[in-house]
């Protein structure tokens, strides 16, 4: 391929690219040296005259065939070699496949073609093709390319407009690599290929921990409020026990200007909790913060606007926010204390019995679902002994609470997990293993 067009070694920006520039500046354990990528791949290589059938069966290999993160090819296709044959990207059995999309890029959508029927293959053309030259493996150029230092680079000289952006081949053809000799690139894959298989089997464990850990406070509510002792209780509708009542709504006009106060909106309330992390303030008027400012123990729950997944969505109030108000989809139900445990009612609004309660009640004639005041004060709710409610509220509530400690315990587990990776792949470009 011309070097024409080809360009210096600066970014965009002008400044020295990150590979340049790492190349110049460290040093390589003996024997290694620096190239670059079109020294030892050819790039997209021209297909030769194939002679076969038209309806001979060939690999095809659609971008959503290949694993993120660089899992592999999956779900490789055969399609006729007639279907195929014009219009796709052609590759032989060895040659790396690069992404040149985004998203796909950024995700790690990189493999080696393997298993090729007749050892060649067409897939989509938003791959660029790399072809390792004699004396590299094709390994090296796939585990380089798949370090996230090299893909976030390449993001600097994408083309095209937005949502259809590509990595052009210059950005491919100049990129730097550290080589060291065959067999040390063998040793070296070699070692990756173990590391890596390491890391996606304590990956797999530690997401499967944390599915678990997921799924354990459903299972908790559900071996209360589907108990025997459970169906024993009376129930009452919720108009009976408390008030209910809808917010402001938001508009333009309520920026805030003289007396504005914090806000909580849909976003804000979740199952269970409240997410304070970013609290809206609206304009309003003295009457409406004495009329919807919220109190502790108010139940929030969420109208839904349509959306399965949002109805009836609910947390407790207590008091985190000073004069704080609530927007019209999330509607307050303020219990009498004496007779109702606000908690115990949000735990079992969150149940599967509750959820399924609310879930039919909003049910529209379009096919949507919302609720409302009116249909907030028609559920029916477990009422039993203001005692039992708290002790029930107490239990559930510890059990809540250990559980979110072990699934943040896990999700750190599973976030340095994800990072090591990036940190072997580092490693072994530095000669350091």
């Amino acid at each position: 391929m011309s070097d024409r067009g080809l360009p210096d070694q600066t970014g965009p920006t002008g400044a020295t690219d990150a590979c340049s520039r790492g190349s110049k500046d460290r040093p390589l354990p003996d024997g290694w040296r620096w190239v670059q990528l079109r020294e030892v791949c050819d790039l997209n290589p021209r297909r030769p005259e194939l002679r076969r059938e038209e309806i001979a069966l060939t690999t095809f290999i659609p971008m959503s065939a290949v694993e993120e993160g660089g899992g592999g090819i999956k779900r490789p296709e055969q399609r006729q070699f007639r279907e195929v044959r014009k219009g796709y990207t052609y590759f032989r059995e060895g040659d790396v496949l690069f992404a040149k999309i985004t998203p796909c890029m950024q995700n790690g959508k990189h493999a080696i073609a393997r298993g090729l029927l007749n050892g060649v293959g067409f897939g989509s053309t938003e791959f660029h093709v790399l072809r390792p030259r004699e004396g590299i493996i094709s390994e090296w150029i796939l585990r380089f390319i798949l370090q996230p230092r090299v893909l976030e680079e390449a993001t600097a000289y994408f083309s095209g407009s937005v949502g259809q952006q590509r990595v052009p081949e210059d950005y491919l053809l100049q990129l730097r690599l550290p080589l060291p000799p065959l067999a040390e690139q063998k040793r070296i894959a070699g070692i990756l290929n173990e590391q890596m298989a390491s890391v996606e089997k304590a990956r797999a464990a530690a997401e499967a921990q944390l599915d678990a850990a997921k799924q354990l406070p459903a299972s908790f509510l559900r071996a209360v409020f589907n108990s025997v002792v459970a169906q024993q209780w009376p129930k009452k509708p919720i108009h009976e026990v408390s008030s209910v009542a809808g917010g402001i709504q938001k508009s333009p006009s309520r920026a805030p200007s003289v007396f504005h106060r914090p806000f909580l909106t849909v976003r804000n309330v979740q199952r269970g909790w409240l997410d304070l992390t970013n609290i809206e303030r609206f304009e309003i008027t003295p009457n409406e913060l004495e009329r919807c400012r919220l109190q502790k123990g108010d139940l929030l729950v969420v109208e839904g606007n349509g959306s399965r997944d949002h109805i009836g969505r609910n947390a407790i109030f207590n008091n985190e926010i000073e004069d704080c108000i609530h927007q019209n989809h999330v509607i307050r139900v303020r219990f009498d204390v004496s007779k109702v445990d606000s908690e115990f009612i949000s735990l079992y609004l969150n149940s599967n019995d509750g959820r399924a309660q609310m879930l039919e009640k909003a049910k529209t004639t379009t096919g949507l679902y919302t609720l409302s005041v009116n249909k907030v004060e028609e559920l029916e709710i477990p009422v039993p002994h203001l005692s039992e409610q708290h002790s029930v509220a107490a239990r559930l509530s510890e059990q809540m609470t250990a559980v979110e400690q072990t699934r943040k315990a896990l999700d750190a587990q599973l976030a340095a997990i994800n990072a090591l990776p990036a940190a072997l792949l580092r490693h072994a470009f530095q000669g350091a293993v």
